[in-house]
């Protein structure tokens, strides 16, 4: 079936969002001469890094230039992706707390702040001039084969310049309310406007979040308060049933899968590709193989089932997460969409909680976006300005969902519908199998419980920031108010799993036991 507009081809879009990954670090060498075939051949259109001279200055004033890498745990440890840190790496300034970072920058995106900002972090790398060394398709052998032989986006951008809540909630509700960090003035950011998935319910259309672990990780439920009341319902389930309804043809009109954000006994090793961010490593360091095979199960699964042909992949990064890109982020005086979302220009002034005065007027750094269907030709490269809201645009054209109740972004959000660009079914379609694992990677994973990457953390240690603030969350959504001064004394990611182990299984008893298992409060 064929129609003027390409996007009622698709019964069913599949957003599957990784963690903390620029373009340039994942996708920047992509194309180069040195690269085996089909990699070594350089378009002309695409904006990568080979054959520019890119650098940043070092702590001694030499400059640096982009570098390779094929280290699948880089880089380690986790840099800056805080609102402050990215302001320092965009516009190569000290890094200064958050209530100190000024609303406007004074001077130009220079992009030559990255090796200065990971020097500044409370966990300090050996060098912190690897932050310049980005991955080759060697190491990235599914995401690379799925850019190439499908859709690849190399001006898409993180909705704001900072980390991952508030952009997420972008990919949802197409706001983040004002609010710029994961705490939101607060113990955790929780978003309280309409999402997608409430036009979905409101249309009739179906919908599921797929979550890797514990229900009560999923960074939808956790920061979008509408669905709160859909968390005992089935709408929130585990991947696994993701696989069967790809290999039985159910799946809904609109999946949001989201990996293993923290290591569990449960569920396993974290595969969200996020660089290492416990100084307790369960499973070992993260390794973007993890990510690449679960990016590999999904699409075989989609491409092996009845609904292929019906079928949209989108495959997304929240934001760069510190990692190096060379290309300025979009302001409001070149870019359409980089404007505030909230129709009243909601900003939160400098000096209240969770405020810096920001106003939405310009994107954070680029991310990765892969677009995945049987209407998509190979090689195709779209350089349009997305961001997050496109997510929004394209559910929302697709389904035949109402316009205008997500905010001024997702109005001018531009879909994907750029990316369907065969008029029928293409015929063939490459082979893409997992990375392997070799027995070296395995007895690490084995012999490296709970050690400590930094010596001086040999002792009881917080968690880390993402982790902290999801569990705050749960806390928040559970009703467990009294939670919350038990996961500020947590001392790692075991502890947390077995939190996490016992809440979800009272969690969802509370839900059976209920007369109204739909809702939570």
């Amino acid at each position: 079936m064929t129609t003027s507009n390409p996007l009622k081809n698709i019964e069913h879009i599949v957003v599957v969002m990784f963690e903390n990954r620029s373009f340039d670090n994942l996708l920047g060498w992509l194309y180069d001469p040195a690269n085996p075939a089909p990699y070594n051949v350089v378009p002309s259109d695409f904006e990568g890094l080979s054959g520019r001279r890119l650098t940043n200055p070092d702590l001694r004033g030499n400059e640096i230039p982009v570098a390779k890498t094929i280290d699948p745990r880089s880089p380690q440890p986790n840099p800056g992706e805080p609102f402050e840190d990215v302001f320092s790496q965009i516009y190569d300034v000290p890094l200064t707390p958050f209530g100190n970072v000024p609303a406007v920058p004074n001077k130009p995106a220079s992009m030559r702040g990255f090796i200065h900002n990971y020097f500044e972090q409370k966990h300090q790398p050996l060098d912190p001039s690897t932050i310049m060394q980005c991955l080759t398709p060697q190491t990235l052998p599914v995401l690379s084969g799925l850019a190439h032989n499908f859709a690849v986006c190399d001006h898409w951008f993180a909705s704001i310049p900072t980390q991952t809540f508030c952009n997420r909630s972008f990919v949802h509700a197409g706001t983040s309310s004002g609010y710029v960090n994961n705490g939101g003035g607060r113990l955790v950011f929780i978003n309280e406007t309409p999402t997608i998935f409430d036009l979905l319910e409101d249309a009739g259309r179906s919908w599921q979040v797929f979550v890797g672990g514990w229900l009560l990780q999923s960074f939808t439920l956790l920061t979008q308060k509408s669905l709160w009341k859909h968390a005992l319902t089935g709408r929130f389930a585990h991947f696994k049933k993701f696989l069967a309804a790809a290999a039985q043809g159910t799946l809904p009109n609109y999946s949001f899968i989201e990996p293993i954000y923290f290591d569990s006994l449960i569920w396993g090793p974290e595969n969200d590709m996020h660089p290492e961010c416990n100084p307790y490593e369960f499973y070992g360091p993260s390794n973007l193989h993890r990510g690449e095979a679960l990016l590999a199960t999904i699409y075989n699964a989609l491409r092996s089932g009845p609904k292929w042909e019906r079928t949209l992949l989108l495959i997304l990064f929240d934001e760069h997460g510190g990692c190096y890109d060379h290309v300025p982020p979009p302001t409001s005086a070149d870019c359409a969409v980089a404007i505030n979302p909230d129709g009243d220009g909601h900003v939160i002034p400098q000096g209240r909680p969770g405020g810096i005065g920001f106003n939405f007027d310009r994107l954070g750094p680029r991310v990765p976006a892969i677009i995945v269907s049987a209407y998509t030709a190979p090689q195709t490269r779209l350089h349009d300005v997305f961001e997050h809201t496109s997510v929004l645009s394209t559910v929302i054209n697709c389904l035949d969902l109402p316009a205008g109740r997500l905010g001024e972004r997702q109005a001018r959000a531009l879909d994907l519908s750029a990316a369907l660009n065969l008029s029928t079914p293409r015929s063939s379609y490459p082979i893409i199998e997992p990375p392997h694992f070799s027995l070296w990677d395995d007895l690490q994973s084995e012999f490296r419980h709970l050690v400590p990457r930094h010596p001086v953390d040999a002792g009881p240690v917080p968690l880390e920031d993402l982790q902290r603030f999801s569990l705050h969350a749960m806390a928040e959504l559970t009703g467990a108010s009294e939670l919350h001064s038990r996961i500020a004394s947590l001392t790692g990611e075991l502890e947390a799993d077995l939190l996490l182990a016992k809440q979800e299984a009272q969690f969802l008893k509370r839900g059976q036991n209920s007369a109204a298992p739909g809702r939570l409060l």
